[in-house]
């Protein structure tokens, strides 16, 4: 592998885990933020509603995270596009 394509790919994945763990941060405080404003309702009144309350709040975050997959996914289109596509040929 070329070393100006090992460098873009490295650059690349870099930027795209800073993103993750940005968009990870703004799920989670949207998810709290949510949670104490009563925009979800996870009730917690039997038991079996106390079971699932994780697995809902879980969803809820998930959902939230997804939200900022398209801006991610963006900023990794107009980082190659500014370095080049060829830049990512192995060969």
């Amino acid at each position: 592998m070329r070393p100006e394509a090992l460098a873009a790919w490295t650059q690349i994945y870099a930027a795209v885990g800073l993103l993750a763990g940005i968009c990870a941060a703004c799920a989670l405080l949207r998810t709290i933020i949510e949670l104490k404003s009563g925009a979800i309702d996870l009730p917690t009144g039997t038991w079996k509603q106390k079971a699932i309350w994780v697995p809902r709040l879980w969803l809820r975050f998930q959902l939230n995270y997804m939200s900022g997959f398209p801006c991610i996914m963006g900023i990794a289109l107009l980082y190659a596009h500014y370095i080049g596509f060829e830049a990512f040929n192995p060969s």
